[in-house]
């Protein structure tokens, strides 16, 4: 006769059998238990998207399936319907459902994480939109364990419409013919002419982590999430956090643990 927990051991790993030959197991792939909470695999995939990013490992034949990979199984899990559906039934059922968009996660997940990886900073030689700078208030608990803070961002964005536009505009020298051995230089606009183009407000909803201990004033910055410009890129969005002042505790500095540590344990991580 199979015991009670002979049983739950024999539908646990047959359950994952399924699942593994239904598709890739997410689970595996971002390193978190199966009971794993939201937050746990949105910490995950920061940090092994970082690890992984293939401008990192430019000498793996297999980096960028491994980082497809790793964006597929934050596709699924991050998302609790996907990840009911995926718990039930693997990667095909989502497949199936069309729940399996192969949308990029930084999309609206720290923007682009700021990838630079080696070398100096290249220098923009198109024209650039200006950054927007915005500060977030956080709790000294949100310092503490860590979180996850939704903002919605409205931001002009650039669409095509009907007709051209001068754009490209620049100076250049010509030289002039003024009669029989005269010549002047001069410098003079020259335009290009592309299709034209509008702005319209779009709203985006972007998730900031507050990493444990961040600093007072510590900043974020989300590529492209700033400012347009009508002919070049985007500029950047940069959050700047700011603590909110507790009733009862005071943070010493950056040294969130040593000053702040025993009490919190006490009180606030109940």
């Amino acid at each position: 006769m199979v015991s009670s927990n002979a049983l739950i051991c024999i539908i646990y790993f047959t359950s994952a059998l399924v699942l593994t030959l239904a598709g890739r197991d997410f689970y595996q792939i971002l390193g978190v238990s199966r009971s794993a909470s939201t937050n746990e695999i949105k910490k995950a995939y920061r940090k092994l998207a970082k690890a992984l990013h293939p401008d990192k490992n430019q000498d793996d034949p297999d980096a960028s399936q491994k980082f497809q990979d790793l964006g597929a199984a934050y596709e699924a899990l991050a998302d609790p319907e996907k990840r009911e559906l995926y718990d039930r039934c693997g990667e095909e059922c989502l497949k199936k459902d069309g729940m399996m968009n192969n949308n990029d996660p930084f999309a609206s997940f720290f923007g682009d994480f700021g990838f630079h990886f080696g070398g100096e900073p290249q220098q923009h030689e198109t024209p650039r939109g200006a950054d927007v700078l915005m500060e977030l208030t956080v709790s000294l608990e949100e310092l503490y364990n860590g979180n996850f803070i939704e903002i919605t961002r409205n931001k002009p964005v650039i669409k095509p419409t009907s007709g051209t536009r001068k754009c490209n505009c620049r100076q250049e020298m010509v030289t002039r013919n003024l009669g029989p051995g005269r010549f002047q230089m001069m410098q003079q606009t020259v335009c290009d002419e592309c299709p034209n183009v509008k702005f319209v407000n779009e709203e985006r909803v972007l998730e900031i982590e507050v990493e444990v201990g961040a600093p007072d004033g510590h900043k974020s910055r989300l590529r492209g999430e700033g400012e347009p410009h009508v002919d070049g890129d985007p500029g950047d969005l940069i959050i700047v956090l700011k603590t909110e002042r507790h009733p009862q505790f005071t943070r010493r500095g950056d040294d969130l643990y040593t000053n702040v540590t025993i009490s919190l344990q006490g009180s606030l991580l109940i």
